[in-house]
């Protein structure tokens, strides 16, 4: 299967998504060191043992991102290389707050990533992308609310939606409730990490007291009746990254994501990359894995793409457009398919 030119992601970090290029340019720009191990000490390692280890490999991007020129050019670059792997549409987050180290404002760093954005969605009428803005879990509540607050004056510039990141054990989902409930007030998109590295009582609290409409992850919900009805009839959109699932020991294989079991009971369920290079992968990988393990039609494929679509923080027209777009590209696709076979 060759999935180049229909492919979404709705779960993917800017931090984390950085080239080796990237990496090499920006170094050298600041004249920072990238050690004896580059490049594979952008990697996640193989023996990564926990969610809390797979994290630190986000010390070193974060080094380089600390001014205004490296964070319009890393996303730039990334929306440049999302085009030319054939995305359609990616949403694309980040923590303005992880950037202040040397003296940017969180609403710089906005602004920094925003003005790579909109430069590089020049000309690509057949492509587009959307910002999320993330909390922190580790974030006192002031710091967290800088975001919320940057999110709703930038909302109708690229911002489409607010996050909760960071390590899930650190505190429970039920100490962000009042700023879930200004985020909510606001009318912003939510999208929450959870039942990552936790049971299903984050994924619990995130729909129920935190208003998402998403969850990053969610591999750990448990399927009850409760819960079963609760996430169709809101229409929760599950954004499942399988290989950083494994890397953070989160799941096993990839015979445990629990693509059909949450399918088959009509929960949404998305595929994703989360980090493209600290995972070492992207979404046409994440694809070709499941496939592999679950024996996938084209129908299904095509099924979790519009999954993708209609979880998309974007408006009706938007998600009409993606879908005419999917169809046309889907069908080429599948004539190609057919001529070779």
């Amino acid at each position: 299967y060759n999935f180049l030119e229909i492919m979404i992601d709705l779960h993917l970090h800017l931090d984390g998504s950085l080239s080796k290029q990237d990496f090499e340019y920006l170094a050298a720009r600041q004249n920072v060191n990238l050690g004896d191990k580059f490049p594979e000490n952008i990697y996640v390692p193989n023996d990564c043992k926990s969610l809390e280890e797979y994290l630190e490999r986000f010390d070193l991007p974060l080094t380089l991102l600390q001014d205004e020129f490296s964070l319009a050019y890393a996303t730039n670059s990334l929306i440049e290389r999302l085009y030319k792997i054939g995305y359609i549409y990616a949403e694309i987050r980040f923590a303005p707050q992880l950037h202040t180290r040397r003296g940017m404002s969180q609403e710089d760093a906005v602004i920094s990533v925003l003005a790579g954005l909109h430069n590089a969605l020049k000309n690509k009428p057949d492509f587009d992308a959307g910002i999320i803005l993330c909390c922190m879990r580790q974030a006192d509540f002031d710091t967290n609310i800088q975001a919320i607050e940057l999110a709703k004056k930038y909302n109708k510039n690229g911002v489409v939606a607010v996050d909760l990141a960071g390590p899930e054990a650190f505190k429970r989902a039920d100490n962000y409730t009042k700023l879930f409930d200004l985020a909510h007030e606001y009318g912003l998109n939510i999208t929450l990490h959870a039942g990552e590295a936790c049971g299903s009582s984050e994924v619990e609290m995130a729909v129920d007291l935190l208003h998402a409409q998403r969850i990053g992850h969610g591999v750990h919900l448990d399927i009850n009746p409760v819960n079963v009805k609760k996430m169709v009839e809101k229409r929760i959109a599950f954004e499942f990254c399988p290989t950083s699932n494994l890397q953070t020991k989160s799941l096993s294989g990839y015979d445990k994501v629990p693509l059909r079991v949450f399918d088959s009971y009509g929960i949404l369920v998305t595929i994703n990359s989360d980090n493209m290079t600290v995972s070492n992968t992207d979404v046409i990988q994440e694809y070709r894995h499941l496939v592999r393990e679950f024996k996938l039609q084209d129908h299904e494929i095509k099924h979790f793409l519009i999954n993708s679509i209609n979880a998309a923080f974007v408006d009706v027209n938007k998600k009409q457009a993606l879908r005419r777009e999917l169809d046309r590209k889907f069908n080429s696709f599948l004539d190609a398919i057919h001529q070779r076979r």
